[in-house]
């Protein structure tokens, strides 16, 4: 039992501390913001208060206490796990809203007669992703490659492809007004298109939150019939087996439903 505990406890922490499959296929060019002493860091601190939980339980209560503590812990690793995929998608929406209003900006201003670096300063007042190139700009810089650095997050993607529209107006003198307003309309677009995507992937990632509460139900439900299932699971081999099988199992599920439905709004 004590071994089938620090198994559990030790999926949980390789499920959060791996690095996704496109990131591990992709090698070592992928960087991740902070250093990876931080995002080890980051990632490290809940799959410590698992194992945490598992030994602290097992102290207390011996084998039953040890699954206990890992079937409890193991639910609240996998719900920081979809919060913060939850936080980053929110934040990824959030920044190519951002850019898309940015360059729909720039437009205006390039109609209404301004040169692109005084509409980019003009612009980045009301738009702060635009304001790193701007300050560059005013320092006599050039604002192509902040503008391709700012891109690489995620959301912003919008910025490299006005970063390459911005290089080759400066190196052609071409106009950059129409390919800004076919920048700004694909943007647009495909925020459209990102969130009719989005509202479909929610009944998947809803479906599998809610057959991994189902085991809840089963237990209300053997409880209405006069039986004790929580003395089964906590007190006999084959309970803790199943209870922290079953547990692991259904976070497992629930995260790997949330991974399947990333993959497909990517």
């Amino acid at each position: 039992m004590t071994l089938l505990a620090a198994l559990a406890a030790a999926l949980a922490c390789w499920v959060l501390l791996a690095p996704p499959p496109l990131a591990r296929l992709r090698g070592p060019t992928v960087r991740h913001a902070g250093g990876p002493v931080r995002w080890l860091g980051r990632r490290a601190v809940p799959a410590a208060g698992v194992v945490g939980a598992t030994a602290v339980g097992g102290l207390v209560g011996g084998a039953s206490g040890l699954v206990i503590g890992a079937a409890t812990a193991l639910p609240v690793l996998t719900a920081v796990v979809v919060w913060r995929r939850h936080r980053r998608r929110a934040d990824a929406d959030r920044s190519a809203r951002e850019v898309a209003d940015a360059c729909q900006l720039l437009v205006g201003l390039l109609r209404v007669g301004h040169v692109p670096s005084s509409a980019l300063r003009i612009a980045a007042r009301d738009a702060p992703v635009l304001a790193e190139a701007a300050a560059m700009i005013g320092i006599g810089s050039e604002a192509a490659p902040v503008l391709r650095r700012a891109g690489t997050a995620p959301g912003r993607s919008g910025l490299a492809e006005l970063a390459a529209a911005w290089e080759v107006a400066d190196r052609t003198g071409a106009s950059l007004t129409a390919t800004l307003d076919a920048l700004a309309d694909r943007l647009v677009a495909r925020r459209a298109v990102e969130q009719v995507v989005s509202a479909e992937l929610s009944a998947p990632r809803a479906t599998g939150r809610l057959l991994a509460v189902l085991p809840v139900a089963g237990l209300l439900l053997g409880y209405s019939f006069g039986g004790d299932p929580l003395a089964f699971l906590t007190g006999s081999l084959p309970g803790r087996v199943s209870l922290l099988v079953g547990v692991a199992l259904g976070c497992a599920g629930v995260i790997w439903t949330e991974h399947l439905a990333d993959q497909g709004g990517d």
